[in-house]
């Protein structure tokens, strides 16, 4: 009897998958899905079914909005498999977001409006600040109420890790040094078993900050999110190493939720919230000297 009622459960399970409208919500690296003996390319509003076979490359990943469901699905690395396996696979590790999120993620989808990356754009249109301030209140106290040059991997709250690599030639690791003039790309390793949001404040040798990830016009941050036990190569979004020469300290920063990094930077340089550790963010410090 047991196995029956196990058996039906699971039956009304692919039932309800088949019904829902599935939605490409970011795409970044190689994410493919398979039509007759052709393998196409996956982009942001592509529709999905239970039944297509999608396979992910090599620290790539594939982001879905589930309509019906209202929920997310953060998919990494994977060989061909049907999109049912790839979420059945996921288990506790989906994105759990808010009805309020995910009604402006899905209407920012389908609103006409542009898909160009700025970093021009005003702050998060879905909600106030409440998520920057919280998330400076905590940077301030991993720092204990110093400058980013407080920051450590030691007072992280999550598992959350990046390299540079170069992105011109074999994508050679930038280990201590990097040359003005160069491009890097960010390899991004998320270790937990939650997707993770992540951005990186750069700090000069000038003392200076700057915001190394740009924000998509809707400020969801769907191309920074990064899934659990996953390795991800931010192709898309290369950084130039320019003057002034000296000591840099980069920054990752790494939350549950989307934030905007331009607007924890601004409260960073006032320096007017209290310090508070109660909101989880995770931290990752990389040191690098900038010569010519």
């Amino acid at each position: 009897m047991k196995k029956t009622v196990l058996t039906i459960l699971a039956s009304l399970f692919s039932i309800l998958l088949y019904a829902q409208d599935i939605y490409v919500y970011s795409s970044t690296g190689a994410a493919e899905v398979q039509k007759g003996s052709q393998w196409n390319r996956l982009k942001k509003r592509d529709v999905l079914s239970a039944d297509d076979v999608i396979r992910i490359g090599q620290n790539s990943c594939l982001t879905l909005l589930d309509k019906k469901a209202e929920k997310m699905y953060s998919i990494p690395q994977s060989s061909p498999k049907k999109l049912a396996v790839l979420i059945d696979e996921l288990k506790g590790k989906q994105q759990n977001v808010t009805t309020q999120f995910f009604n402006h993620a899905l209407k920012s989808m389908f609103n006409g409006g542009s898909d160009r990356i700025s970093h021009e754009a005003a702050g998060c249109t879905y909600r106030g600040d409440i998520v920057e301030n919280d998330i400076a209140k905590s940077l301030f106290a991993k720092m204990e109420g110093n400058s980013l040059k407080g920051a450590s991997n030691q007072k992280t709250d999550y598992a959350i890790s990046f390299e540079l690599l170069e992105r011109d030639g074999d994508n050679k690791n930038i280990q201590n040094e990097a040359k003005i003039g160069k491009q890097a790309i960010f390899r991004v390793k998320n270790n937990g078993d939650k997707p993770m949001y992540v951005n990186v404040l750069d700090l000069d040798s000038n003392g200076e900050t700057y915001v190394c990830l740009p924000m998509d016009d809707a400020q969801t941050m769907s191309h920074l999110l990064i899934p659990a036990e996953s390795t991800i190569d931010l192709i898309d979004y290369p950084i130039e190493f320019t003057e002034p020469a000296g000591e840099e300290r980069m920054v990752m920063i790494a939350t549950e939720e989307p934030y905007d990094l331009r607007i924890v930077n601004k409260y960073l340089k006032e320096n007017r919230v209290k310090q508070s550790s109660s909101y989880p963010v995770g931290i990752y410090v990389k040191s690098l000297s900038v010569n010519k």
